[in-house]
C-alpha cells in the first residue's frame, strides 16, 4: 500500500511539473496566471461579501455566501493540517499575499476549492454560471501551471468544493442558519431570513 501511494505521489509531481514547464515563462504569461491567482483570492472574497452585506443587510444571498466562503477557509486548514503536503519545490512560493502557516502546505488546493463552491453558488444562474464555471476551472489549471499546486492538490481542492456546497445544501442540516445567526451578532447586522436546504437566487446578482 505505501509503495502504491508512493508511486501515486511521484507520477503526480512528475505530471506537474511537466504542465508546469509547459507554460511560457513569460512576463505577461505569469501576469495573467497571478491575476487569476488574486481573483479568487480569500481576503477579497471575504472582505467584498461582507461589504454587500452591510450595503444589502435585506438580501439573504450575500451571508449564505460568507458561510460557505468562511467554512471553505475552515475545512481547508484542517485537511491541510493532517495531509502537511509540501508546495512544489521547482516553483517560487515566497510571493504570495498574506500566507499563513497552514497556507504553506499544498494539498488540498484552497484556491480550487473556493473557486468550484463560488461556482456551485452562482448555478442558478444562466449566461453567468457559464462563466463562472469558465473562470473556477481557469483558476485550477493555473494552480499548476503557477507551480503553487500539483495536480493532485487541485482535484483534491475541486472535490472538496463540490463537497462543501453539499454539506450546505444537500444534507439539510442547519449549518447555513446558525452560522449567519453568529455573524448577525458579530457584525451587528439583521439579516433576512433564510432557509439554510433552498439556493434558490431567483436570478438575483451576487
Amino acid at each position: 500500500m505505501e509503495t502504491i501511494k508512493n508511486q501515486a505521489i511521484n507520477l503526480d509531481q512528475k505530471l506537474s511539473y511537466k504542465l508546469f514547464k509547459t507554460c511560457p515563462k513569460t512576463q505577461r504569461a505569469r501576469s495573467c496566471l497571478k491575476a487569476l491567482e488574486w481573483s479568487c483570492h480569500g481576503i477579497p472574497w471575504i472582505a467584498g461579501t461582507i461589504t454587500l452585506i452591510y450595503m444589502f443587510p435585506s438580501h439573504p444571498t450575500y451571508p449564505q455566501l460568507l458561510v460557505g466562503l468562511l467554512l471553505d477557509c475552515l475545512y481547508v486548514a484542517i485537511v491541510k493540517a493532517l495531509a502537511r503536503r509540501r508546495r512544489p519545490v521547482y516553483a517560487q512560493q515566497d510571493d504570495q499575499f498574506c500566507v499563513v502557516l497552514v497556507d504553506k502546505h499544498s494539498f488540498p488546493s484552497g484556491h480550487a476549492s473556493r473557486a468550484f463552491y463560488i461556482a456551485c453558488f452562482a448555478h442558478n444562474y444562466s449566461i453567468l454560471s457559464f462563466l463562472v464555471w469558465i473562470w473556477a476551472a481557469s483558476v485550477a489549471v493555473s494552480r499548476v501551471l503557477l507551480g503553487r499546486h500539483h495536480v493532485g492538490d487541485v482535484i483534491a481542492g475541486t472535490a472538496l468544493g463540490f463537497v462543501e456546497y453539499l454539506i450546505q445544501y444537500g444534507l439539510g442540516l442547519p449549518i447555513t442558519n446558525a452560522c449567519i445567526w453568529a455573524a448577525s451578532a458579530i457584525l451587528g447586522v439583521q439579516f433576512a431570513n433564510t432557509n439554510d436546504g433552498d439556493n434558490s437566487l431567483d436570478g438575483d446578482t451576487l
